[in-house]
């Protein structure tokens, strides 16, 4: 089940780059959520949204693979998409590259698991999500 390719830019901050010059592998993590999140938002399911519908979005597993370092300054193509939407499990893919020469910074697999406010338990996606984010 995939609505496509979310894409968005950024420019690396000096905020982002560590003492080797480079982003930090724990800021790439950030930049995977605040992309899911964003993209979540622009498809009308904002966390308030998501949670009037009865859950949260929790990450259970993260895969990243690191291909290049970038560094200050550098614009960053953002891209993702939802491959998988069952039960209360979600698989969404991450991919940010160079979009001067389309070479891949970094490739990320997320799992998010629809999640009981309360209770912290996971729970079915709600339909109004489904639909959302279905072909």
């Amino acid at each position: 089940m995939s609505a496509g390719v979310f894409r968005r830019r950024r420019i690396v901050a000096a905020e982002d780059v560590d003492g080797l010059g480079h982003v930090n592998n724990a800021i790439w993590v950030r930049f995977v959520v605040e992309l899911a999140h964003v993209h979540s938002t622009a498809r009308g399911f904002d966390p308030e949204t998501v949670r009037k519908l009865g859950g949260i979005w929790l990450v259970s597993r993260h895969e990243i693979d690191y291909r290049r370092p970038a560094t200050r300054g550098e614009e960053i193509l953002e891209e993702t998409w939802i491959v998988s939407l069952k039960g209360a499990r979600s698989v969404r893919h991450s991919r940010f590259s160079d979009p001067s020469d389309s070479s891949v910074y970094v490739t990320a697999v997320t799992h998010w698991a629809f999640t009981d406010p309360e209770t912290l338990r996971p729970r079915r996606i709600p339909a109004e999500i489904l639909k959302g984010f279905g072909p």
